[in-house]
């Protein structure tokens, strides 16, 4: 893992969603190895490596596997029984357990995406609490891409919000104006929905190791 980037945490809850059934690629892909770790594994040491305050991971089906594989790990579990439900679902779960009091952001992640550097992390937050916005999403190119980052103020917002699309009205929705942050990493828009996925991870992350790719 990363050394942190910092020594003082910053003031934010991540929600690692990981309930999902994965059933496109056979069930259970957050179990699937990445060098010495697995998915989900990789995806949580990121945001250690930020370091964030608080993480949540949200679990369902595969709930044991997955906190077998965080086994060690200074996280708190969330549980979504319901494997049909909706990823809104997961992250109400998930902002149950959180105190918005005690944080000035939180940020929601799917388990599923292992790249996303802890600096870029670090970088979407500062920029959404240094601006006038409540919501933020990092930019790659022009695709837009995870974590997520509300301020604390949308707590209750998001906590309650019911949509048939979601929370994605509040974050792409016409009154939404999430403040976009440019950042050259491709890890924010890089997620496992199937095996060519998967080998482009395995891809990305050796290149990475191997110093040949940002």
């Amino acid at each position: 893992m990363a050394p942190p980037l910092t020594e003082n945490p910053l003031p934010v809850a991540a929600i690692v969603l990981a309930a999902g059934q994965g059933s496109r690629m056979g069930g259970g892909k957050l179990l699937l190895p990445v060098g010495d770790a697995s998915l989900i594994a990789l995806t949580v040491r990121q945001l250690l490596a930020v370091p964030v305050a608080d993480i949540v991971v949200v679990i369902g089906v595969y709930g044991l596997a997955v906190q077998q594989a965080l086994q060690g790990l200074p996280v708190r579990f969330a549980v979504n029984p319901d494997p049909n439900s909706e990823m809104a679902e997961s992250i109400r779960k998930g902002l149950a357990l959180i105190d918005p009091k005690n944080i000035r952001a939180f940020l929601i992640l799917p388990g599923d995406m292992p790249l996303v550097r802890p600096s870029t992390v670090r970088a979407v937050v500062q920029a959404l609490l240094e601006s006038d916005r409540t919501v933020a999403v990092p930019l790659f190119g022009n695709r837009k891409g995870h974590p997520v980052v509300f301020r604390a103020d949308l707590y209750e917002t998001v906590l309650t919000f019911r949509s048939p699309q979601g929370i994605r009205p509040l974050v792409h929705g016409e009154n939404a104006r999430p403040l976009s942050v440019p950042v050259d990493d491709e890890g924010v828009v890089t997620d496992v929905d199937s095996w060519d996925d998967y080998r482009k991870v395995l891809w990305l992350w050796h290149a990475r190791r191997s110093g040949t790719k940002g």
